[in-house]
């Protein structure tokens, strides 16, 4: 996600007042590891300027109005007001801020991380030197990524994308009960830079066939466009011929999942099959 506005419920009543929650990975996009407020900021006073290299946060105005100026990697600028207590702003990390307080302004800060001074660029010069080195690594599906799982596949949006059928709870938890005991199935959390973004695996493992269905999806919308697609390939074809000893994998995508196909083709994946709500693309694996 882009630095954007974030409204949180508002209840109550003029006549008696309102109450505005916030709950971990429930209406708040991840866990929250730490709460600060700043307040008494002169008016002539400019705070902020600085960016993260790890840190998301969420800002509430929580009394009087503040301005934040905030500029991304690319040198895109935008300017973003408080001025209600249930209306936030999510700034995600790698974003450089300034900020500008009324009379008596109380700032409250949700923050993903623990502070840690290394994750801060302190001058602008820093920050939009800075080249990340992309780390992207398969870890553990366990019940966190579940967690998250629920939330990313009942994102109408990934939903449509990944073709997800309709599943409760109760379906994801039986589901997840079986994998240890189910040969046919590889699955693995995706992780960048140490945050969990999505999962990806293999199913259908077919010994006879010396084939399985790939199948992966990034969930974190904030780190969609940016090449990830191919290094989890990568990643999962390497698991294909090194531990089940594939010849050849598919997947199913969307028609309308144009970005999807031009990366899948990019990769190497043919399409073998058209019909009218999914395209069946191969990958003959080499062995070289």
């Amino acid at each position: 996600m882009d630095v954007q506005y974030f409204h949180l419920d508002k209840i109550g009543n003029s006549s008696l007042g309102f109450i505005t929650v916030a709950e971990n990975s429930k209406n708040i996009p991840f866990d929250i590891k730490r709460a600060y407020w700043t307040y008494y900021t002169p008016q002539d006073v400019m705070r902020g300027g600085h960016a993260h290299k790890k840190l998301e946060q969420i800002i509430f105005a929580v009394s009087g109005i503040i301005e934040f100026n905030t500029e991304d990697q690319k040198g895109n600028r935008a300017v973003f007001v408080l001025d209600n207590p249930s209306k936030g702003l999510y700034i995600p990390r790698l974003i450089w801020r300034d900020i500008k307080f009324s009379h008596n302004a109380v700032l409250l800060c949700l923050a993903s991380e623990l502070y840690d001074e290394n994750d801060y660029f302190r001058t602008y010069e820093d920050f939009k030197l800075y080249e990340e080195e992309p780390v992207l690594t398969l870890t553990d599906y366990n019940e966190e990524v579940l967690e998250k799982s629920w939330n990313w596949l009942n994102d109408p949006e990934i939903k449509k994308l990944t073709n997800s059928p309709d599943f409760t709870r109760e379906d994801q938890k039986k589901w997840f009960s079986t994998l240890c005991d189910n040969s046919n199935y590889y699955i693995k959390g995706i992780s960048f830079n140490n945050k969990t973004i999505g999962a990806a695996g293999l199913k259908k493992i077919n010994k006879d066939n010396n084939d399985a269905e790939y199948f992966g999806y990034i969930g974190e919308k904030q780190f969609w466009g940016k090449g990830l697609s191919r290094h989890i390939l990568s990643e999962i074809v390497s698991v294909a011929k090194k531990e089940f000893k594939l010849n050849s994998i598919y997947l199913n995508v969307i028609p309308e999942n144009t970005r999807a196909i031009r990366a899948y083709e990019n990769f190497g994946f043919r399409i073998d099959r058209i019909e009218e709500n999914n395209i069946r693309m191969t990958l003959t694996l080499s062995w070289k």
